[in-house]
């Protein structure tokens, strides 16, 4: 499942840096040697993404659709600690990013090296080497910032979605 095609770069992305052609999303680290940890989110960054309303890929603020990429294991709990995206960031990311596009079966199974001053994802460990999930897109008009095991999240607990969309759920061939 490996796919070598590198979706053009809209034009709303076109400020952020890139890497082998593809946007560095505004919450990914970099390391003091200047890699991009690409699958890990800068915490400082992702807090204030939540708190200001601002995208998760641009960085730029939200306006009137927010778009939550959520994993299956999210969706029943209503929060991810994913800040959310403009629809057009979202586009981008479901074609960009391979984990998100269903490229990768599984999760890396080494965690990235870290600076010191970095900490991994709260459930880097759970994840490594594990089956990667069906991703969703959730459609919102607004979400609320809670504490979720002890880190930021977006809820949309107690609203209702616009919509649903999956991305990467496959229906059984039945017919």
């Amino acid at each position: 499942m490996n796919d070598v095609t590198v979706p053009p770069i809209p034009l709303s992305l076109q400020h952020l840096p890139t890497v082998g052609g593809l946007v560095v999303p505004w919450v990914t680290p970099r390391t003091t040697d200047g890699r991009y940890l690409f699958g890990s989110v800068d915490r400082e960054r992702m807090g204030r993404a939540l708190l200001n309303r601002w995208c998760g890929v641009c960085g730029l603020p939200l306006e009137h659709r927010a778009v939550l990429m959520m994993r299956l294991s999210d969706l029943p709990r209503q929060c991810t600690s994913e800040p959310a995206l403009h629809p057009w960031c979202a586009a981008y990311t479901s074609e960009s990013c391979p984990m998100i596009g269903g490229r990768l079966e599984h999760y890396r199974s080494s965690l990235p090296r870290l600076d010191t001053n970095m900490l991994s994802a709260p459930d880097a460990a759970a994840r490594q080497g594990a089956a990667a999930e069906p991703w969703f897109a959730v459609w919102l008009a607004g979400y609320r910032v809670i504490t979720d095991h002890g880190n930021l999240a977006a809820s949309y607990a107690g609203t209702r979605p616009l919509r649903i969309r999956p991305i990467t759920w496959r229906l059984p061939n039945i017919f």
